[in-house]
């Protein structure tokens, strides 16, 4: 039972990383305007954060993979939509997508 609640706390603590990195790579996004790099930010310490918490390397690299995808095209959208709510609904829908992800 306490292996469950270990994994219970591993699992959330990944979560919050992942949305942390989400704000993180948007506040580049908002300085650069650039979605590469801001994909870049989001996807690879999430990667660096899997490989040290002993998921399996061709998981993280597909995972991470999934998300650079995902960020990368959040980010480009939101690069073509004003700026203020569809900009922020945009950044809503990547983040409910990266929660039921994973």
């Amino acid at each position: 039972m306490a292996n469950f609640h270990m994994l219970e706390g591993v699992v959330m603590l990944f979560f919050v990383i992942k949305l942390l990195m989400l704000g993180l790579s948007y506040k580049l996004y908002l300085v650069k305007k650039e979605p590469y790099f801001s994909a870049l930010l989001f996807s690879i310490p999430l990667a660096v954060i899997g490989l040290i918490m002993g998921y399996e390397l061709i998981g993280v690299f597909v995972g991470s993979a999934i998300l650079f995808a995902l960020a990368f095209v959040c980010f480009l959208l939101m690069s073509k939509v004003p700026t203020g709510i569809p900009e922020y609904c945009i950044l809503a829908i990547t983040a409910m997508i990266v929660v039921f992800l994973f």
